[in-house]
């Protein structure tokens, strides 16, 4: 690790440390051994998406290293993480909970995305086995009571956010194309439902299946209903597509960029694809992307704590070669948070009493990627956004930071 990383991460550890003084009548009732902790991860390492699963796996990693550095008075755990890859399929997501369970793990971060968190919640609400998922925003998973825990804001901030761009833009019409799961399903009903509220038209769109390949007839369809909405009278230039998805949109941007209206109209894009290392490693789909514009909002990073998050962050990069997002920085604030739940006297032998304590301490704790208070449902209850575009520097595509929306504040850079 570079030196100057080092230093500066020493500084923040001691900073957190703060963070971690427990009362002490709540040590002297607890008086734990540096216990074992088994945490489940439930990532996307092979499939779509990776680039969040192998940021968080580093993450993590350097969360555990980071609370054992911790002076043995705070009984730091010793964590022992059970890492699944379930490539963003929900039913290997359930196999991975399952197989959990077998092996006594209570405490489990991930998966990604809401479809995963659907299929895995029945099990989780019914088998005491607290989730903390660091990428799932479908507000239909914004259940009260549940043991699903969000540690980024719902899909109803990110169309906030979206339309605020849009209108900043000037676009009066989009189309929206998305992929057929409950977090993309999610984003596409809020971003219509916003923008219709605020007097923007939405065509009725494509949706495609999670298992498509040839998106043919998705990006025909789409460059279709563009040709009716200009023969309605709407400018080319006040209509865009709406693209949520993940990285198929790798083999979607192949089939879009032959048809010149597609070519000839803005995109935007979700969180699902933002700073993917897998579209900028595609020179002609990422060169689709840099051409119709293509900003993805995605939950953001606090300026104003980039001094404990950036040191975090390059060390993640420096183990991965992919930029991490806030997504993936909050698992590292998550695992200091389950530290904190730990302090609580035999606190996994009582799964009510530790979920209550993971909810209080999370609603109190200063993290790296600014307030992690939960709301009524166990999401996150503020957060800001970041967008992000692919650009063409010094010869090579890259994701670019092109605006914030931050306390209802639009920024273009």
């Amino acid at each position: 690790m570079p030196m100057k990383i080092r230093v500066i991460r020493h500084v923040i550890v001691c900073g957190l440390l703060l963070t971690l003084v427990i009362p002490a009548a709540k040590v002297e009732a607890a008086k734990p051994s540096k216990q074992r902790v088994k945490i489940g991860v439930l990532v996307s390492l092979t499939g779509s998406w990776s680039s969040l699963g192998k940021n968080t796996v580093a993450a993590l990693r350097i969360a555990a290293t980071d609370l054992e550095n911790i002076g043995p008075q705070y009984h730091p755990a010793r964590f022992r993480f059970l890492v699944r890859d379930t490539q963003l399929d929900p039913e290997k997501a359930l196999d991975a909970i399952k197989d959990l369970d077998q092996r006594g793990v209570r405490i489990v971060i991930g998966p990604q995305s809401s479809a995963e968190v659907a299929k895995i919640k029945p099990y989780a609400d019914a088998h005491n086995i607290l989730v903390i998922s660091q990428g799932s925003t479908a507000s239909s998973l914004a259940i009260p009571g549940d043991n699903i825990f969000r540690f980024c804001p719902n899909d109803t901030r990110e169309a906030e956010a979206l339309v605020a761009l849009l209108q900043h833009d000037g676009i009066r019409a989009i189309v929206p194309l998305w992929r057929n799961d409950a977090g993309n399903n999610g984003l596409h009903d809020s971003v219509k439902i916003r923008f219709q509220a605020f007097g923007g038209r939405v065509a009725s769109g494509f949706r495609y299946e999670s298992t498509t390949t040839n998106f043919s007839v998705a990006t025909n369809s789409v460059a279709s209903q563009i040709g009716s909405l200009i023969g309605s009278g709407i400018s080319p230039s006040a209509i865009a597509v709406y693209l949520a998805a993940f990285d198929e949109a790798i083999d979607l941007f192949h089939s879009a960029e032959a048809i010149p209206t597609l070519a000839n109209t803005a995109w935007y894009g979700s969180d699902g694809v933002a700073l993917s290392a897998a579209l900028t490693g595609d020179s002609s789909a990422a060169g689709f992307a840099a051409s119709v514009g293509y900003p993805n909002p995605i939950f953001g990073l606090p300026d104003t704590l980039r001094n404990r998050w950036q040191p975090i962050a390059d060390e993640i990069e420096a183990r991965t070669g992919i930029t991490p997002d806030a997504f993936a920085l909050s698992t590292y604030d998550a695992l200091f948070v389950v530290q904190l739940a730990l302090q609580y006297p035999k606190p996994l032998k009582n799964f009510d009493r530790f979920k209550a304590a993971f909810i209080e301490e999370a609603d109190h704790y200063r993290a790296i990627t600014g307030s992690t208070t939960l709301d009524a449902a166990g999401d996150r209850l503020n957060g800001d956004f970041d967008f992000w575009a692919v650009r063409l520097r010094n010869g090579d595509y890259t994701w670019v930071r092109v605006g914030t929306y931050n306390n209802g504040i639009l920024t273009v850079f």
